[in-house]
């Protein structure tokens, strides 16, 4: 990790800026409103969960969703950098990576220990100004594997 200066700009300073910076489409920021739904205290949190955050195509694998909060109780932390399907910009991966460092200037430089695997489906969207439903967690899905409803539409064409 850099040496933070005293009573100066750090690099996690850079990091929270963009990550404000983000537009309201982004998936990591899908990725993290789920990660802090995931410790929300709610009698019908599984309710909640499924018809906020995930596609229902999935919804039986996701159990009580301790999983997920396991993944997210560990030193992962949410990349910014989202990938998106070749020829799929409708299915995007948010990685989850192991590091110590707030800003990473190389995709690279650090390798993702899982993948949230994400799909843009206005149909059943909840939220304002996203229509991203996980669909996995774990390794990155195959776009001809997710239920895709918006083949080719690519959100990030958004203002």
């Amino acid at each position: 990790m850099s040496e933070e200066p005293m009573n100066g700009w750090t690099d996690e300073d850079d990091a929270l800026v963009a990550y404000e910076s983000l537009p309201d489409w982004h998936p990591a920021l899908f990725v993290d409103v789920f990660r802090t739904g995931l410790e929300m205290e709610h009698p019908d949190k599984r309710s909640l969960l499924a018809g906020a955050f995930i596609t229902p195509e999935s919804l039986e694998f996701w159990g009580d969703f301790s999983r997920a909060r396991a993944v997210f109780a560990t030193r992962l932390k949410i990349s910014m950098t989202a990938m998106y399907g070749v020829g799929a910009p409708d299915v995007a991966y948010v990685r989850l990576v192991e590091t110590d460092e707030h800003i990473n200037h190389d995709l690279y430089s650090v390798i993702a220990s899982m993948h949230v695997t994400l799909v843009w489906r206005p149909e059943i969207a909840i939220l304002p100004n996203s229509a991203w439903r996980i669909h996995h967690l774990g390794e990155a899905i195959e776009p001809t594997l997710v239920p895709r409803t918006q083949p080719g539409f690519d959100p990030r064409t958004q203002p």
